[in-house]
């Protein structure tokens, strides 16, 4: 954790010297007080001088008044630098998420990334704004009054040091029993939070197979062993608080037990004495902050951890030192022995391809389920890395130039259609942020969505549901067509995307794509032996490997695996539907 203060809270130098100076002037007047008070008794109150009682006492007043201001505005420092740490962490872990490839997002998974930037960020908050201004005021004022009570009388003040080392015996056994219990709490969150959102994801499909009592126990069970583990942890740090609480009273007692005896013997005044006890107290008080603290550090020590994993993780996938420019791209692709393979995996997914993906043509890719076209576009973008073998883009390796300059030459329509809350324009503009109204209108017009925008109220300003929950499927593939097609880039990618789309659709939207990307490199991934039949070249996958490529009519009669899934689709060619 002392890592990411440092690293957070460099940039907030002048903030923490403000902090500095106000709290080291509110520990100056507190340990002040003390002394006021001793001589407001000694000289007024023994003596019976009114004079001097009001008069110290208002100074005494003025000297507690500059503490609370000092208290306010270390306060309000405090709160803007451990506010602006807790943004610059959530900042960072959502940037370098963002870089993250497939193959990173897998080792960590969504449901640990957002318990990571939100709950183990808000752990180290509470420790921090609750730390800056107690770190620096707990040994001013806990060594000073420990220094000012020896001065006071050195017998008593040996009683606070043995007591001082019990406590500190306490802290240490605590926060070791607490930190591993800790974690395993901040992962049993973890678990619940993936549950949480694979339950609602799938509340549809749960209502639809009567799955609720089930899930409802899966949950319920997930949720106990939480919950067993968070009072377990609870429990480690539950006899913390009363043993310092007892500690500090014992001291008090003997302390007072023992100067009263000073009293009756005049060893020592009673001003004396009572200054000694506003010493005790005020070093009592520091302890009792470190209570404070050391009740919240474990989990956010193990919050810590946990998000220093995210921002110091070496990504699978880096750009080149030197990489080279993507300028002037036609998009011509091509596969050179290329093989691929998931960590750990037995089995490769995709074996040797070799294969050319020509500008002005339609490239199309089939394949039974599993077969590997999905894996074989995320190669094309590079979320996952090649094996072995090679891409290049033009005779440029796709290995020798950033990730940002590869997918800015290639427009990209996912199998999922990831939709996001807001204006239909804005989800759109995702494609090409600069495209105006008129192009978002085309791209809608070509991809067949022109009709349902404009049935909306608002139109193009009409706001969708996230996840374009409030659209049918096909209405959510067509968006996610229109946003590909607006981006206008050398090399567009269909992966799977008219799955939804009935026949009528499905063909007006191959037409146009066929008139407006005739200069442009094509792929096109479809289950639908009708969506992909009138390609310029279709290439057949079968366990990874390309067992056939060539137009249709080949393919129907030379290719067996094509053969096969024309057979499963009891497919029937159509009149009048070809492009």
């Amino acid at each position: 954790m002392i890592s990411l203060l440092i690293r957070y809270l460099k940039d907030y130098r002048i903030q923490m010297i403000l902090v500095f100076v106000f709290v080291l002037s509110q520990a100056a007047c507190q340990l002040y007080l003390p002394i006021m008070m001793g001589n407001i008794v000694a000289n007024g109150v023994v003596k019976g001088d009114t004079a001097y009682i009001f008069k110290s006492g208002s100074m005494m007043l003025g000297v507690s008044l500059v503490a609370a201001v000092c208290m306010v505005a270390s306060s309000y420092y405090s709160a803007y630098v451990t506010a602006s740490f807790t943004s610059g962490i959530r900042a960072d872990v959502f940037d370098k998420v963002k870089s993250f490839s497939q193959t990173d997002f897998n080792r960590f998974g969504g449901a640990t990334l957002l318990t990571r930037s939100t709950s183990d960020a808000t752990q180290m908050q509470i420790v921090v704004i609750n730390g800056l201004r107690s770190l620096l005021l707990i040994p001013i004022t806990g060594i000073g009054a420990l220094i000012m009570a020896f001065r006071e009388n050195i017998t008593l003040t040996l009683v606070l040091l043995a007591s001082f080392v019990l406590t500190t015996l306490i802290i240490v056994i605590t926060t070791s029993r607490s930190m591993p219990l800790f974690k395993t709490m901040q992962e049993k969150v973890d678990r619940l939070n993936l549950l949480i959102k694979e339950k609602l994801t799938g509340v549809r499909a749960i209502r639809a197979f009567n799955r609720q009592e089930y899930e409802t126990e899966k949950f319920s069970q997930a949720n106990q062993e939480g919950m067993d583990t968070a009072l377990k942890a609870n429990y480690a740090v539950a006899f913390f608080s009363p043993l310092m609480q007892l500690m500090m009273n014992l001291t008090m007692v003997l302390i007072l037990w023992m100067g009263s005896k000073e009293v009756q013997q005049q060893v020592v005044g009673l001003s004396d004495l009572m200054v000694f006890i506003q010493y005790v107290l005020m070093f009592m008080s520091a302890l009792s902050l470190v209570s404070v603290l050391l009740m919240a550090y474990p989990q956010a020590q193990v919050s810590a951890i946990r998000v220093k994993e995210v921002l110091d993780y070496d990504f699978s996938i880096k750009d080149p030192e030197q990489p080279k420019k993507m300028e002037n791209i036609e998009g011509r692709i091509e596969f050179k022995n290329v093989s691929f393979g998931y960590k750990g995996a037995e089995k490769k997914v995709l074996n040797h391809l070799d294969f050319i993906a020509e500008p002005g043509k339609i490239t199309a890719i089939v394949g039974a389920t599993g077969s590997g076209k999905s894996t074989l576009v995320n190669l094309i973008l590079r979320l996952y890395e090649v094996s072995e073998g090679g891409i290049t883009i033009d005779g440029i390796d796709i290995r020798d130039c950033t990730q940002h300059d590869l997918r800015s030459v290639i427009a990209y329509s996912p199998q999922e259609s990831i939709l996001f809350g807001g204006p239909i324009i804005d989800n759109i503009r995702t494609g090409n942020e600069n495209a105006t109204e008129e192009e978002v209108k085309e791209a809608l017009n070509l991809a067949q969505a022109t009709d349902f925008v404009s049935a909306r109220e608002n139109q193009l300003t009409s706001s969708i549901a996230q996840g374009g929950a409030d659209l049918s499927g096909g209405q959510q593939q067509r968006l996610s067509i229109a946003r590909a097609v607006v981006k206008k880039a050398p090399i567009t990618i269909f992966d799977d995307c008219f799955s939804a789309l009935d026949f009528k659709t499905d063909s007006l939207v191959r037409k146009g794509i066929r008139e407006n990307f005739r200069n442009k490199t094509v792929i096109m991934i479809a289950q639908r032996i009708s969506t992909i039949k009138d390609a310029d070249r279709i290439l057949v996958l079968d366990n990874g490997a390309i067992v056939g490529q060539g137009k249709h009519e080949e393919l129907a009669k030379d290719c067996f695996v094509y053969q096969e899934i024309l057979k499963s689709q009891s497919y029937q060619e159509e009149r009048g539907e070809s492009l």
